[in-house]
């Protein structure tokens, strides 16, 4: 055999595929598994962001779980009111009517459902309802204010100052109040703008009324009010009838303390017109 023939082996020589048992054929390569490979496409932000998910859902379980301790915890119950800006209700009354009880869970309140429950008290006019954490109810109402009893059609309701009637009158109600007369349930059905309109004017002639002297003595007792807009306003226990018209009611009004004033030591008049378009200057008396 030759010398070339028996020349060694080596890598330069020897090609991969060659022929022969001193050859060993390179491994096949090795795929990297699922996971390496997730490890590798992972980001650092995205693992910090993976970190701050999982901390996130611990600390949420965490307080999820301190929430439901504490709706049951004593710590929180309901244990003092604070109750601004009610002048007719005491407190057991309102926390009756917003479905409250003094050692309930001021957590597990539902604060809207309990200002709706006072909202559906006519003499409600707003209410708010908040926590005071631990143990204070806070209720903050603002009321309404009746100024004259309104009769339509038979029935009487309560007339707040800006002529709204908000509520029938029932028994346990204030009742001394004058009454507004003339407007009906049809006009407030049809108009209510302009019916409530109506029994805003009746509350300031009645206003303007009440600044005369006169008026200690002689109360007002009804106000008719026209679908016109003239005004006749009784007052006194045996009923002086007075025919405003349609104002000014100021410059009505003096004339009304003039009248009443010639008449302070004889009897009454039964009706006084000052009513004269074409001549308001005009004072007409009509004894009984």
């Amino acid at each position: 055999m030759s010398p070339k023939a028996l020349a060694p082996v080596t890598k330069s020589t020897v090609k991969p595929g060659s022929k022969g048992n001193r050859y060993l054929p390179p491994p096949p390569p090795v795929r990297p598994s699922l996971a390496s490979r997730f490890a590798r496409a992972v980001t650092p932000a995205a693992k910090l962001g993976l970190g701050v998910v999982l901390v996130l859902g611990t600390a949420g379980a965490t307080s999820v779980g301190a929430y439901r301790l504490a709706l049951g915890s004593s710590h929180f119950a309901v244990r003092h009111v604070e109750l601004e800006a009610s002048q007719r209700v005491t407190e057991s009354d309102v926390l009756e009517t917003a479905g409250v009880a003094l050692g309930d869970n001021l957590l597990a309140l539902d604060t809207r459902a309990a200002e709706q429950r006072l909202l559906a008290d006519s003499w409600n006019r707003s209410a708010r309802v908040t926590r005071k954490l631990p143990s204070t109810l806070r209720v903050q109402l603002v009321e309404r204010e009746a100024l004259a009893l309104a009769s339509l059609d038979g029935s009487l309701f309560l007339v707040e100052a800006s002529g709204e009637p908000f509520k029938a009158w029932q028994e346990g109600d204030p009742k001394d109040f004058p009454v507004l007369t003339g407007v009906t349930l049809e006009a407030l059905a049809k108009d209510r703008a302009g019916a409530v309109a109506r029994l805003a004017t009746g509350l300031s002639v009645l206003s303007h009324y009440e600044r005369l002297p006169v008026s200690q003595q002689h109360h007002a007792q009804e106000v008719n009010l026209a679908p016109d807009g003239s005004v006749v306003l009784t007052v006194g226990a045996r009923g002086v009838a007075l025919h405003l018209g349609q104002g000014p009611w100021p410059k009505k009004m003096l004339m009304v303390a003039e009248v009443m004033r010639t008449f302070e030591k004889r009897e009454l008049p039964g009706v006084v017109f000052l009513d004269n378009a074409l001549h308001p200057e005009r004072v007409v008396v009509r004894m009984r």
